[in-house]
């Protein structure tokens, strides 16, 4: 009993108080998006009657922006607001959501566990009404995903952006700006405010919202470029948006058309400008690239921060440059894309937690590893990515997709696909790092000689490597783990000693020491050292917290669990 009271009060004391606001990751829609007022009329009128409302229209029209502009408008009449991008993993989103729900109850009202998290959020909300959930980026063919939702009956509001209209509910169709609207648009961005220019965008591109804007900043950016040659080259191309972008690229320099193009290949909807410093390989121009790239409204600034903002691509624009560069090309980027973005992850297991949790990474190391395998990289290259994914599944219990990873290891390494011997020392690493993590697997599911097993041979692996002695460590860190569940408590010191003689003699990192001291725990709790046990819990917690990880994480499971 005093195990569980000491360490009540220890969880009690330690969480942060939140003063209670609103909770949305709404971004503010594009300043020069005008009108649509009868639209998002309707769109509340839907909301009101059913609670629920489609919004349908191609690629390009304005979807996203009209559901951007209804929940601004709006935004006092909701305690929360959330936009879920339907091109990434949809339970992963809602698993954020319900990160920041708990944090500010300060309490696990929702299940972090992902495989639960959909149905607690969902009972969660509906006993709620000021809410609205906003479904975006649905492609043809994709509205099956979220049919529960379609189908839910609650008490809040919900809004499907979607280029389908099967299944969607009380659907407001978004179409081409009229005239009048047209010409507003571009006199909201064309610096000229020319006559003749902005007659000539309203009828060329038809009230084509995306075409508008990039007509506009092509003649506000293209120095030399008269309103009679760009008529000529728009009138005469088969493809209107690739020219606009063919026109932008030209203006860029050698190293923001790499970026450009590295844009195009990670998760375009949502990327900071510390992620783009993690895949480019011209780190020196970053903040002129990004620029200039911006002026041709090629990527928008969704999120302003003077550190670190956040940016999107449009999936139109983002096909364009994929169609124009061709598949070696973008082979070649891609490439690059992985090899920096490998070589960005700290070596530290707690710094690498830390960088891997960092905004954006999460969606974009899950796209970059679907065009990694669309563009047929290395598999010893893809497996190296692959350890991220797999380990954010883990912490975030999301065991189901942690098992698609297993099964892709084990039946890749059973076929051959996997040559140490072809190996370099960091793809060694990788390899064991990554049977290490099937342990981890493993020891979730409770199977603990399976997790055993396998860190056995990842320490195999290690004695052929150099350096890393971090993730070195780890592997004697979760054997511990494994052998005290089973009891067999001298083989749990035997590995907590080699974890105490790397840390005493500087080899790992010093942040890496919240592994010994949650070993250390977990021994004395087995032990009933209580007091032991909870002096070392903390010693977990504070050294966590300093090395920067969130204090909501450090509650988890991942670092206090017996």
């Amino acid at each position: 009993m005093k195990k569980y009271i000491l360490l009540t009060i220890i969880l009690l004391m330690s969480k942060n108080i939140f003063a209670r606001e609103q909770i949305s990751n709404l971004v503010t829609p594009v300043s020069y998006f005008i009108n649509h007022t009868s639209q998002i009329k309707k769109i509340k009128s839907n909301l009101i009657k059913y609670k629920q409302s489609g919004i349908l229209g191609v690629s390009g029209m304005g979807k996203t922006q009209v559901a951007r502009m209804y929940a601004y408008d709006n935004k006092a009449d909701y305690d929360l607001i959330w936009f879920i991008d339907c091109n990434l993993d949809i339970d992963g989103q809602l698993m954020k959501l319900a990160k920041v729900i708990n944090a500010q109850a300060n309490s696990a009202v929702i299940s972090d566990n992902i495989s639960m998290v959909r149905k607690e959020l969902m009972t969660y909300l509906a006993s709620k009404d000021k809410w609205l959930l906003v479904f975006d980026n649905l492609k043809v063919g994709e509205n099956k995903k979220i049919a529960d939702f379609i189908n839910w009956e609650h008490n809040g509001n919900i809004i499907f952006c979607s280029q389908d209209s099967e299944l969607l509910p009380n659907i407001v169709k978004i179409t081409a700006f009229e005239e009048k609207e047209s010409k507003m648009l571009i006199e909201n961005i064309l610096e000229s405010n020319n006559s003749e220019s902005i007659e000539f965008l309203a009828q060329e591109f038809k009230g084509y919202p995306i075409l508008m804007v990039q007509g506009s900043q092509i003649l506000n950016q293209v120095q030399g470029l008269s309103l009679n040659e760009y008529k000529k080259q728009i009138q005469g191309a088969n493809d209107k948006i690739e020219l606009n972008i063919r026109l932008a690229i030209n203006e860029l320099s050698t190293s923001a058309r790499k970026l450009l193009n590295e844009i195009a290949l990670i998760n375009n909807q949502s990327f900071s400008k510390e992620f783009l410093n993690c895949i480019t390989s011209d780190k020196d121009h970053l903040d002129d690239d990004i620029y200039n790239i911006s002026k041709f409204a090629l990527i928008t600034n969704i999120e302003p921060n003077e550190d670190n903002p956040t940016f999107e691509m449009h999936d139109v624009i983002a096909e364009k440059i994929l169609k124009i560069n061709g598949y070696t090309n973008n082979k070649e980027s891609i490439d690059q894309v992985v090899t920096n973005y490998i070589s960005s992850v700290p070596s530290s297991v707690v710094k690498a937690r830390i960088f891997r949790n960092a905004k954006t990474v999460l969606g974009n190391i899950d796209i970059i590893t679907k065009n990694a395998e669309k563009y047929d990289i290395p598999i010893n290259v893809i497996l190296g990515l692959k350890i991220n994914l797999i380990t954010q599944y883990i912490n975030s219990l999301d065991l189901y997709s942690a098992q698609k990873l297993v099964d892709w290891f084990n039946e890749n390494d059973s076929k051959g696909n996997f040559k140490l011997s072809k190996m370099d020392n960091d793809q060694k690493c990788d390899y064991a790092s990554y049977l290490s993590l099937i342990g981890g697997y493993y020891r979730h599911l409770g199977n603990h000689h399976k997790s055993i097993e396998y860190d056995i041979r990842a320490k195999k692996v290690y004695e052929d490597i150099q350096g890393y002695n971090s993730y070195r460590c780890n592997i004697n860190y979760t054997l511990a783990l494994a052998y005290i569940e089973l009891g067999q408590l001298e083989e749990a010191k035997n590995n907590i000693q080699i974890m105490e003689d790397m840390f005493n003699g500087g080899l790992v990192d010093k942040a890496d020491i919240i592994t010994l001291y949650s070993a250390r725990a977990r021994l004395f709790a087995m032990q009933s050292k209580y007091d032991d046990a909870l002096e070392q819990i903390n010693n977990t917690i504070n050294t966590a917290v300093e090395n920067g990880i969130n204090p909501q994480d450090v509650f988890s499971k991942q670092y206090i669990s017996y």
